[in-house]
């Protein structure tokens, strides 16, 4: 709808400029010829006498203080359509990039469940983040250029041939020779050009061997014969970079002749017309139409530009519609069996998972997972530990390889129900706006809950004592009050209160002292039970040595297994990762 609005107003902000010009040209004709016949008020005899829409009885100088009183009313109700014009533009962009996020996201959701979240992370956020904005850009631009441009073309176009249609002709004429130069000049300039630079390129590399081989070259042969190849090659690297820098500085020049030409011929048939005793066409005249021209000329060169630039997107609409059509695999839920809860164990088996341009993200990965351990994920990259935990949460299958829930293939269990059997512990918390209370009790809670032990697990007492409602204070998402791991250990509460059969832990990054950061390690360490298997994605040194097994990835396979001591005594990759993300001289070192 605001799109159809803005088509509306442009529509009518293009018609307003030809009426512009034909006013203005209406005033300068009355000042001109002031006290004359009517006849000789009328700027074409293919035009209306406007005058005659006026009082006879009204003086010159009334008539032009009335047009200028109707121009100024056609100027204010440009300005007002013009604002119109410009905030529908606006609102039709972003409701038109707001669709397209929402698409985007529900795309991504379904896809989840076939390839991980991590394995379309690169592609959405390209898509976010760099194609879509460059799509909205050009599609407001040229939304703002067509229709109004095109309707400012035609209307401007048509009350120039009113004005002089012998001159039109002319115009039209001289426009499409200095195009044709243009094109062909442009051409010619476009063909040659590459063969001089790319003959240029090879004997400047020619250049740089004899110079850097000159005293090798004079003990096979005469040091003359050596110099006389080094000044061809000189002479002919000179001719063609000359050649090459010079290939189209005569665009321009010609350019300027042509238009000269074609503009003297255009003012002497002017003045021609001008001059002639019988002649309709006075300066009044030719101002209106040199204006219109001009305004044409305006209107194509937009139409052209904003053109240009929205076929320079079609990489950026053809990677959106490329990740829209990803094909989402379809379940018939009611052959798939359901899962309440897990006991035993999760087992990879061999598991491959590919992304979204099917790079690998896990390649051909063995792991098991057991309840009564913390289990860390360290990789090299953030994308394959993260691929790894989301295939724990149920969020897609594996491409190759066996993935079992309490010796279940994942291929025979409803990916909602696993989603339901597992909880993520973000890093902020993931807040909402409301109370504490809303926030540590989820809608999924299991009957029974104690609210109370999850605070004491989340270690949350200082944290509700230093907010002035406790439990009934509103705290919203990146609230100033939650400092330090306040809002993570909230979401820790939250998954206490949950008891999920899989709990996956992303640390915060930021450092804190060591006593907020020990209180995090002790809620961290409660969701630690032997009915759940508890994973951490760790940030911080304390936890990774908390971890009773850690799992080391690294170019998108399990490295090796083992607990934090003895993983730095047998591996050197471990010992790398850790030195780059927990020495704390490494960026004073380097």
């Amino acid at each position: 709808m605001p799109l159809r609005i803005a088509s509306l107003l442009g529509g009518g902000i293009a018609l307003c400029v030809p009426v512009a010009f034909l006013l203005l040209g209406t005033v300068l004709q009355c000042l001109m010829v002031a006290g004359a016949s009517p006849a000789m008020l009328r700027l074409s005899n293919y035009l209306p006498d406007l005058n005659g829409l006026l009082p006879p009885a009204l003086s010159p100088l009334a008539q032009v203080i009335a047009w200028l009183a109707i121009a100024l009313v056609l100027m204010v109700l440009m300005a007002s359509l013009l604002f119109l014009f410009y905030y529908q533009i606006h609102v039709a962009a972003v409701r038109f990039e707001v669709a397209l996020i929402a698409r985007l996201r529900k795309h991504a959701r379904a896809l989840a469940t076939v390839r991980t979240l991590s394995a379309q992370q690169t592609a959405l956020t390209d898509c976010l983040d760099y194609h879509l904005p460059r799509v909205r850009a050009s599609l407001g631009r040229w939304w703002r250029t067509f229709p109004r441009h095109a309707v400012q073309l035609i209307s401007c176009s048509i009350l120039a041939c009113l004005l002089q249609p012998l001159l039109s002709l002319l115009t039209v004429i001289a426009a499409l020779l200095i195009v044709l130069t243009y094109r062909l000049v442009d051409r010619q300039r476009r063909t040659t050009l590459p063969v001089v630079r790319e003959r240029a390129t090879q004997q400047r590399g020619s250049l740089i061997s004899l110079s850097l081989q000159g005293p090798l070259l004079e003990s096979v042969h005469d040091e003359s014969e050596v110099e006389r190849r080094f000044s061809d090659e000189l002479a002919h690297y000179q001719r063609d970079a000359v050649r090459s820098l010079t290939s189209s500085i005569w665009k321009t020049p010609v350019l300027i002749l042509v238009s000269s030409i074609l503009a003297g011929l255009f003012l002497l048939v002017s003045s021609v017309q001008i001059l002639r005793d019988d002649s309709s066409l006075s300066v009044a005249g030719m101002l209106t139409f040199l204006l219109c021209v001009l305004a044409a000329i305006v209107s194509t060169l937009r139409l052209q530009r904003s053109l240009r630039e929205l076929q320079s997107v079609e990489n950026a609409a053809d990677a959106l519609e490329h990740f829209l059509s990803l094909p989402v695999e379809e379940y018939d839920t009611k052959s798939l069996k359901s899962i309440s809860k897990i006991t035993q164990e999760v087992v990879m088996d061999h598991v491959t998972v590919q992304d979204s341009s099917g790079r690998k993200l896990l390649d051909n990965v063995s792991a098991r997972f057991t309840p009564g351990k913390l289990i860390g994920v360290i990789a090299s990259h953030s994308l394959q530990s993260r691929a790894l935990v989301e295939l724990l949460m149920g969020f897609g299958r594996p491409v190759s390889g066996r993935l079992l829930f309490d010796n279940q293939p994942v291929t025979d269990l409803q990916p909602e129900s696993l989603s339901h059997c597992s909880h993520w512990v973000s890093q902020d918390g993931a807040i909402v706006t409301g109370t504490v209370r809303e926030n540590l009790v989820h809608s999924q809670a299991v009957p029974g809950y104690d609210i109370d032990e999850a605070i004491v697990d989340g270690r949350l007492t200082e944290v509700l004592q230093q907010l002035p409602d406790g439990l009934a204070t509103l705290i919203t998402p990146g609230d100033d009050r939650l400092r330090g791991d306040a809002a993570f250990r909230i979401g820790i509460g939250r998954a206490r209160v949950l008891k999920a059969s899989i709990v996956v832990i992303e640390e915060p990054e930021s450092h804190i002292d060591q006593q907020v950061e020990q209180q995090t390690l002790d809620a961290i360490r409660s969701l630690v039970r032997d009915e759940s298997i508890a994973v951490v994605l760790p940030q911080r040194l304390m936890t990774l040595r908390l971890c009773d097994q850690v799992i080391v990835i690294h170019d998108h396979k399990v490295v090796d297994i083992g607990s934090h001591a003895d993983l730095l005594q047998k591996n050197e990759l471990y010992r790398h990762l850790n030195y780059l993300r927990f020495n704390p001289f490494r960026t004073v070192a380097s």
